[in-house]
């Protein structure tokens, strides 16, 4: 299937993406004018008439006026194999299918196809952002250790963002146009890792919270802004457009659940702001 051909339904003439097809059981004609049924159309018998041909059909109906519309699928053809090393005597017959221009193809498979591309731009831009590094810092204890470890990470995604000429961090972080609260927390968290270097800061209480927090906040940041252009609706519309697109959302976020609970299993407290960025994320993009 390489391309999304439409069906024209004989009857009321609309030109539809069918739902799906379902394989029709066939019957064939013996040489002794018997009848034999099989499931897709395949029999090994040799009494089957033709012996050479055997032809099965899928079947798939008009959603406008319900006309059934049945299509052959799949040619089977007998073909005898000799092995070399083999006497003639033990030679057997072998039955090979072979798939003859089938041009249509359902709902599922054009979903599978759409969501597969996109699933790959993401798997790519997930990539670039470097994962591993940030998931890393959840193997720190020590929280001073584990600011500089982040600001280092933040300052080497600067300079890949074209950022990295400007000196001051309270700056770039406010180029980022983050949500007001990460903004907030990482020049304060900055300024206290400034201030520890220095010696004359000792971490508060709700100092340890920004930091347990600011991980998770500031990836899922990163994640939605690389990622909700590559999963809107301008995706169904490049040839999509029959696609539903609460179909495509379960799909990607399926996927994109199960990235993100796997790359930061290290932390129980994820979980929450995983499902919240999830939910928000795709209410977003719906707007």
């Amino acid at each position: 299937m390489n391309e999304k051909q439409m069906i024209n339904c004989p009857v009321c003439g609309i030109k539809f993406i069918p739902r799906t097809f379902y394989p029709e059981e066939s019957i064939f004609s013996t040489h002794d004018g018997k009848k034999l049924s099989g499931f897709n159309g395949y029999i090994s018998s040799r009494t089957v008439k033709p012996p050479e041909v055997i032809l099965s059909t899928w079947i798939t109906y008009c959603p406008s006026c319900n006309y059934i519309l049945k299509f052959v699928k799949e040619i089977v053809r007998k073909e005898k194999i000799i092995s070399k090393n083999k006497e003639s005597k033990e030679v057997r017959e072998k039955y090979n299918s072979y798939y003859f221009g089938f041009p249509y193809g359902d709902y599922s498979q054009h979903l599978k196809e759409i969501t597969g591309k996109v699933k790959s731009k993401i798997d790519t831009e997930l990539k670039n952002l470097n994962f591993e590094v940030w998931e890393n810092l959840y193997a720190i204890d020590d929280n001073f250790k584990f600011l500089v470890r982040f600001f280092a990470n933040l300052e080497h995604y600067f300079s890949q963002s074209g950022m990295g000429n400007d000196k001051n961090m309270s700056n770039k972080i406010k180029r980022l146009k983050l949500p007001k609260d990460i903004e907030i927390s990482l020049i304060q968290l900055n300024n206290i890792k400034d201030g520890i270097v220095k010696g004359d800061y000792e971490l508060s209480d709700d100092d340890e919270e920004n930091i347990d927090n600011i991980l998770v906040d500031f990836v899922l940041f990163l994640i939605k802004k690389h990622v909700s252009p590559l999963i809107s609706k301008k995706q169904l519309e490049e040839g999509y457009e029959f696609i539903k697109f609460e179909d495509f959302e379960f799909q990607i976020k399926n996927y994109l659940g199960n990235y993100l609970y796997s790359n930061f299993n290290n932390d129980p407290s994820s979980n929450k702001q995983i499902r919240l960025f999830m939910n928000n994320l795709f209410k977003e993009i719906n707007i």
